[in-house]
C-alpha cells in the first residue's frame, strides 16, 4: 500500500514548521510540490516531483513505485488548500493510505500578529474563484482575504471605495513571517493607492456591518424612503421572494424596480451574491439609491434604463423578479431565459390584461413548475375606538422555472 502525505509547510518561515511535518518529510522516499516548496528541502537530496496540479500529482503517484510520498502544499492543508483536490482524487483508490498534516495558516498568524481572536472572522479566497467583495465585507465584522494578483489589496480597496465604503478600516500583511514582513493598517481608500508583492493577506474591518439576522424579518412599508414610485407591499414581497428561491451566492434581477423594496429585502439574503436593480425613470433609480444608503446594501447594483436592453451587459441571473414591465414583458422573459434557460422567475401584476400577458408568457417559454397566486390584503386602521379592516389592491403572483429551453 502507498502512503501518502499531505503536508501543511505553513505560513512559510521554517520556524513555524511543527516536528511531526519535519520528520514526515525527513521519512518520505519523494518529494511533490512547487518549485518554491521543494527549494527548502533540496538539501535532503530526495526525489523530488515539481508539480502543483493535483490531476498530474495523482497520476505520478500511480504510475511511480515509491512507498511514501510528501506532497507540499503552502499554509495549512485544510484552508484553501490544493489538498482539498488532491484528497479527493486519492480517495478513490483502495491502495492508498493518506493523511493531512496541519499547519499554521495566514489567517491564524496574520490574526496572531493583530492581537485578534480569528474564530469570529468571515475568511474567503481570491484564488482560482470568483469573489464577492462587496458581499463579504457588508455582511461581516471582520473579513480575511487571500489576495490574488486579480485581487490585489490595492484592487480590492479600489472596490470598496467605489461603493462608499473608502472609510473602512483595512489591515494587510504583506510576506508574513519572513524577513521583509510588512503589516499595516489604514483606511481602504488610502490603500487603494498603494502597491504590495504578491504573497499578501488582509483583514476589512466593519463595524456598521448588517447582521445576518436582517435577512430574516420583513421590512415595514413606512421604513422605506418612497416618492412617486410605485412600491411593492410587505405582505406582497414575503410571498414574491419566497417564490424566487433564493440561495445566499445566486445574482438576482429585479426588473421594474420601483423604490427598491423587493431589492432590498431580497439583497438582505444574499450574503454571497449581488442584485441589479433594473429601472427606467430616473426619479425612482435615485429612490433605490436612497434605500441602498439607508439599509446598507451595498450588494445592489442599480441599473439606469429600459429593460430588456439595459440588461445586455449583466451576468446571468439565479432569480429574476419582474415588477414591472413597461409593456416589454415578452422581449424580457426572452432575454432573461437566454441568459439562463434555468432561472427562478417571479412576475407580480395588478390588471387582468398583465395577468394574461405573464401566463401566456410562462406557457410560450415553456416554464416549469408554473404558479399563479391572488393576494389580497386587508389591514386595519383604527377609526375613534373602533378598527376597520380597509382593503388593498389584489396582486397577482405569478412564479415558474425556466425549462431549459428558449423559444425565440
Amino acid at each position: 500500500m502507498k502512503k501518502v502525505y499531505i503536508i501543511g509547510l505553513g505560513i512559510g518561515n521554517s520556524d513555524y514548521m511543527h516536528k511531526k511535518a519535519l520528520d514526515t518529510i525527513k521519512a518520505c522516499d519523494c518529494l511533490i510540490g512547487a518549485k518554491r516548496m521543494l527549494k527548502s528541502f533540496q538539501d535532503l537530496n530526495k526525489p523530488a516531483y515539481e508539480c502543483s496540479n493535483a490531476e498530474n500529482i495523482r497520476d505520478y503517484i500511480n504510475n511511480s513505485n515509491y512507498t511514501a510520498y510528501g506532497i507540499l502544499v503552502s499554509g495549512d492543508s485544510g484552508f484553501y488548500s490544493l489538498s482539498k483536490k488532491i484528497t479527493e482524487l486519492l480517495m478513490q483508490k483502495d491502495n492508498m493510505h493518506i493523511e493531512n498534516i496541519p499547519a499554521v495558516s495566514s489567517l491564524q498568524y496574520f490574526a496572531s500578529s493583530l492581537n485578534l481572536p480569528w474564530d469570529n472572522i468571515k475568511y474567503v479566497s481570491a484564488h482560482g474563484r470568483s469573489l464577492n467583495i462587496i458581499s463579504a465585507v457588508i455582511f461581516n465584522k471582520k473579513t480575511f482575504i487571500l489576495t490574488s494578483a486579480d485581487f490585489s489589496p490595492g484592487k480590492i480597496c479600489e472596490i470598496l471605495t467605489s461603493k462608499g465604503l473608502g472609510h473602512l478600516r483595512v489591515s494587510v500583511g504583506e510576506n508574513l513571517s519572513y524577513e521583509n514582513e510588512r503589516i499595516l493598517e489604514d483606511e481602504a481608500a488610502a490603500v487603494a493607492k498603494m502597491k504590495f508583492d504578491s504573497l499578501t493577506v488582509m483583514i476589512v474591518h466593519n463595524d456598521d456591518f448588517i447582521s445576518v439576522d436582517e435577512g430574516y424579518s420583513s421590512i415595514k412599508d413606512e421604513e422605506f424612503v418612497t416618492g412617486k414610485a410605485p412600491m411593492t407591499k410587505r405582505e406582497v414581497r414575503a410571498v414574491s421572494i419566497g417564490k424566487l428561491k433564493l440561495k445566499d451566492d445566486y445574482t438576482v434581477y429585479d426588473i421594474g424596480a420601483g423604490t427598491g423594496s423587493v431589492s432590498i429585502e431580497a439583497a438582505l439574503k444574499l450574503h454571497g451574491g449581488t442584485l441589479y436593480a433594473v429601472e427606467k425613470d430616473a426619479e425612482s433609480a435615485a429612490l433605490i439609491e436612497k434605500n441602498i444608503e439607508k439599509f446598507k446594501t451595498k450588494n445592489i447594483e442599480v441599473i439606469k434604463g429600459r429593460a430588456p436592453e439595459a440588461m445586455a451587459e449583466l451576468p446571468s441571473p439565479d432569480a429574476c423578479f419582474i415588477g414591472g414591465s413597461s409593456g416589454n414583458m415578452d422581449e424580457i422573459i426572452n432575454a432573461v431565459l437566454t441568459k439562463n434557460p434555468h432561472v427562478n422567475m417571479v412576475i407580480n401584476t395588478i390588471t387582468l390584461q398583465s395577468l394574461n400577458e405573464a401566463v401566456s408568457c410562462m406557457e410560450k417559454y415553456k416554464l416549469d413548475d408554473v404558479e399563479i397566486i391572488s393576494i389580497s390584503v386587508a389591514k386595519s386602521r383604527k377609526t375613534g375606538r373602533y378598527d376597520l379592516m380597509m382593503g388593498q389592491n389584489p396582486v397577482y403572483v405569478i412564479s415558474g422555472k425556466g425549462s431549459g429551453l428558449v423559444v425565440s
